[in-house]
């Protein structure tokens, strides 16, 4: 007598069911991997991986070791040709300004705002540089967000000039890459080319510094740069001091005509001081002019050149 569970049959059939399990199992485990597979993969392939080499200073360590005087633009920071402007003009920093027609407040001071004031050898440019002291370091940073979050939401406003008129600003992004993290900077031109405003705030442990520089056009594309680079050099040595690793404290020494020299180079552009982050157009080229501030974000109403003047 034959045993059922010995018959040709009965293997054919464990082998036939054996079979149709495992295969079943492979498809389940190739299913199970495309969908992890896209669950994984979809946001990695949405996340921007920045190349930035921004360096990520220790502020807490530079706290309340850093002289707001310190981190003031000086005649040694600027290229040949550039002197001490009209003092008055400190008042028009980029510090405690409005940003799209956003208040921004400043953090608790603890010192008054530092500043200087320069003007190109021909008095066709100004720069005005600020600095204070806030009260903790982690102020001064959130200040740099908050003013960063407002402009990532506006890429123009409108100024109402002292004609009258109502001009639109537009909004750039900054001149050069920032030196460091806790940094925000941005380029405004006016739609109908009269003015540039280029300008940068950094957080140094506990002391806010501001760079405004004002013409009719942008200036070098080196020349924030250098200038930031000065500052950090003097402010935050261990990181930007020559020899200490940090290739951003070579200065460029390029002038206008593109030869080299011991020198940055200088800029040509026509001065005006702009209130409140908004951009006008000069009336006196001697000297730079303040409009009355009367801005706010708006829609486009198009005639933007959409590009930033170069010399």
């Amino acid at each position: 007598m034959k045993l059922p569970f010995l018959s040709n049959r009965f293997f054919r059939n464990r082998v036939v069911i054996n079979g149709a399990r495992l295969m079943g199992l492979v498809a389940l485990v190739a299913i199970s991997g495309a969908v992890a597979g896209l669950a994984i993969g979809v946001p990695l392939g949405r996340v921007s991986f920045s190349s930035s080499k921004a360096v990520r200073l220790d502020q807490a360590r530079l706290a309340g070791s850093i002289d707001p005087e310190a981190a003031l633009v000086t005649s040694a920071d600027l290229p040949v040709g550039w002197k001490a402007g009209d003092a008055s003009l400190a008042g028009f920093g980029i510090l405690a300004n409005d940003f799209c027609g956003e208040k921004v407040e400043m953090p608790s001071a603890l010192s008054e705002t530092k500043a200087a004031v320069f003007v190109n050898e021909s008095g066709s440019a100004t720069l005005i540089s600020q600095a204070v002291r806030v009260e903790k370091w982690q102020d001064a940073r959130e200040y740099i967000r908050d003013v960063d979050r407002v402009l990532g939401e506006c890429d123009k406003f409108f100024q109402v000039d002292p004609e009258g008129k109502r001009l639109r600003v537009d909004v750039k992004t900054g001149q050069g890459e920032p030196p460091i993290t806790d940094y925000v900077g941005r380029t405004y031109v006016a739609e109908d080319g009269s003015a540039v405003q280029a300008w940068s705030i950094m957080a140094i442990g506990d002391v806010v510094v501001g760079l405004r520089h004002l013409g009719k056009s942008a200036p070098q594309h080196s020349f924030m740069s250098d200038v930031q680079n000065h500052i950090l050099m003097r402010t935050a040595p261990q990181t930007f001091a020559p020899g200490s690793g940090d290739t951003r404290s070579e200065v460029s020494t390029t002038v206008p005509d593109g030869s080299q020299t011991e020198e940055p180079s200088s800029d040509q552009s026509t001065t005006t001081v702009l209130e409140s982050g908004s951009a006008d157009e000069p009336t006196d080229t001697s000297a730079p002019t303040v409009p009355p501030s009367n801005s706010d974000q708006g829609d486009d109403t198009g005639g933007a050149s959409g590009d930033e003047p170069r010399d």
